[in-house]
């Protein structure tokens, strides 16, 4: 007898840069999609209310008996978590998984969405780390998405929408993974829905839309904007410079690929795209195509 699919899917943390992304892709082939927002969210007014696969709900994000509340009426299988790092919405993961736990879900898919948190206090998004380690401990069942970098941050990577110059930090000569939102989305729709849950339990997954080297994406921009090369990104008019720069470099080091190892501190090339046949007959957007280069 094969292996019973997910049935119920929901998702928090529907905002603008991968969330809703991912709840389009539901829609798309026809699954429906339970959002749970904050009660004072207005990212909702982007969402295709009007889809009767949609349905959206309101709740308390630091509330473990109101999230929990929601599931169970629900009857979700798998939880989705989108919610920002930038604005602490990581480190309160653990409410979220307090309360799937609580609801009998069946499967935590928390936000990773991009390249391999570092392992140390202070690394490079070590809170996606922390939560891993958290869901572990109070036995919750994860799957953790790495697709290196989306396309669409590569403006803000580079400070080019603040300068109109693409900013190499470095030669920029290291290959890493880049992949686009519409993709990564598409996957994590289609994985749930047509994956057996034995594959997808306690899972690190590892795709790539494209492999790339900043050098090479810097010439792509050569019509379009001045390519500089430098040792740090300006910081007159850049917010965040210097995280900027310091990501920069850890992508320099290897740490964009999504055949990364935080422990061994290698990559793995071949690894990075393994997980891309889940998707089986996909074609992969490439950057050119993405940015409309």
């Amino acid at each position: 007898m094969s292996e019973q699919l997910f049935k119920s899917f929901a998702i928090i943390g529907a905002g603008p840069n991968t969330g809703i992304h991912i709840v389009k892709a539901f829609l798309a082939i026809g699954v429906p999609i339970l959002v749970i927002a904050r009660p004072t969210s207005t990212n909702v007014a982007a969402l295709p209310t009007d889809d009767p696969n949609l349905t959206l709900v309101r709740a308390d994000y630091t509330s473990t008996s109101e999230i929990s509340t929601v599931l169970c009426e629900y009857k979700i299988d798998v939880l989705i978590s989108t919610v920002s790092l930038v604005f602490g919405g990581v480190v309160g993961q653990n409410i979220l998984a307090d309360a799937a736990k609580e609801a009998g879900v069946k499967l935590f898919v928390p936000s990773e969405f991009g390249i391999k948190p570092q392992l140390a206090k202070g690394g490079l998004a070590f809170q996606k780390t922390d939560f891993a380690v958290y869901a572990k401990s109070i036995g919750l069942p994860t799957l953790r998405v790495f697709n290196g970098l989306f396309f669409e941050f590569l403006p803000w990577i580079t400070a080019l929408a603040d300068t109109g110059k693409f900013h190499i930090v470095n030669k920029g000569e290291t290959p890493g993974s880049f992949t686009a939102v519409s993709d990564v989305a598409g996957y994590v729709a289609h994985i749930l829905t047509t994956q057996p849950s034995s594959r997808l339990l306690d899972v690190e997954i590892q795709i790539e839309g494209q492999r790339a080297t900043f050098s090479e994406i810097g010439a792509l921009y050569k019509d379009r904007a001045p390519v500089v090369y430098c040792d740090a990104l300006p910081t007159e008019g850049v917010v965040n410079a210097h995280f900027r720069t310091f990501f920069q470099k850890h992508i320099g080091a290897g740490g964009g690929s999504s055949g990364w190892s935080p422990v061994t501190e290698s990559d793995d090339a071949a690894s990075a795209s393994r997980d891309n046949s889940l998707w089986e007959g996909h074609r992969w957007l490439t950057i050119s195509e993405a940015l409309e280069l």
